[in-house]
């Protein structure tokens, strides 16, 4: 019995090895899935909003969308006739001057024809540090806005020193002053008399000697802030600003100085590299 349990598993085994063997397959994916997967990452990432749209002014030069158009005289400022744009491009040089579109026209009328004009960009260029210089000048002329505070509990010698600061910014010229008298926490109040020797001595000591008001004092009953708005004296401004538009000059100065020193290095490398080419071209005859 046991012989034929084994004969007949042989027999079985034998006949499952002749059967073909096939590797097993990972299932496939839908083909579309990846092109979906594709199209939506292209819709979602890596995209950049549209550049904005350049200003029609902003036109220069070979950009100016118009074949016709008028040029501004740079002598007499008036209209001439209208021409090509192409013809007056072939008559400038474009690293010096730029031609920059300055009126559309009327869109609504076809006899209207845009303007152009001719700009020298060295002169512009000039335009412009000048209005660089005369709004840091500006600037520099312009009053600082300076603040002290002042308790009224303050002792004289406190006073004294405050007043001794005040002194100090109303004559260096450069800055408005405002004085703010208040109350110390957790003090006992000062009397009304007391606080008007206070801005008394201030008003004595500062005005025409030091400064002068430049609007009324503020008074807050309710918190009890005393404010004495000041200015610089009017000679000691105007030195100042005397000394400020001075300062200007002579760094102006120095500045076209130093331009002028390197325009010369310049033309004297230009002279030495032309006198050798020149010897060099005489070696060679």
């Amino acid at each position: 019995m046991g012989s034929k349990f084994i004969n007949l598993t042989r027999t079985a085994i034998a006949s499952t090895s002749r059967l073909p063997i096939t590797p097993a397959r990972a299932p496939l994916l839908p083909s579309f899935s990846v092109r979906q997967t594709r199209q939506a990452s292209s819709s979602t990432f890596g995209l950049r909003a549209p550049p904005p749209e350049a200003h029609p002014l902003s036109y220069k030069d070979s950009s100016i969308p118009y074949k016709t158009v008028q040029l501004v005289d740079p002598e007499t400022n008036h209209l001439l006739e209208p021409q090509s744009l192409r013809s007056i491009l072939n008559s400038y040089d474009q690293s010096t001057h730029t031609l920059i579109l300055v009126n559309l026209g009327n869109p609504n009328d076809k006899q209207s024809i845009p303007i152009v004009k001719l700009i020298n960009k060295i002169e512009e260029r000039k335009k412009e540090r000048n209005s660089e210089e005369k709004s840091k000048l500006k600037k520099k002329l312009n009053l600082n806005e300076k603040e002290i505070q002042i308790s009224w509990q303050s002792e004289l010698g406190d006073l004294k020193n405050k007043l001794n600061l005040s002194k100090n910014i109303l004559e260096k010229g450069e800055s408005k002053l405002q004085i703010i008298f208040a109350n110390r926490k957790k003090s006992e109040n000062v009397s009304e008399s007391k606080k008007q020797d206070i801005i008394k001595m201030f008003n004595d000591e500062l005005i025409d000697h030091f400064g002068k008001k430049s609007k009324d004092d503020e008074k807050n009953l309710k918190n009890g802030l005393y404010t004495l708005h000041f200015i610089p004296l009017d000679n000691v401004r105007n030195e100042i600003q005397s000394k400020i538009k001075d300062q200007q000059s002579i760094k102006q100065l120095e500045k076209q100085q130093k331009k002028e020193e390197r325009r010369k290095k310049e033309e004297e490398r230009r002279l030495k590299a032309d006198a050798k080419f020149a010897a060099e071209q005489a070696k060679e005859t």
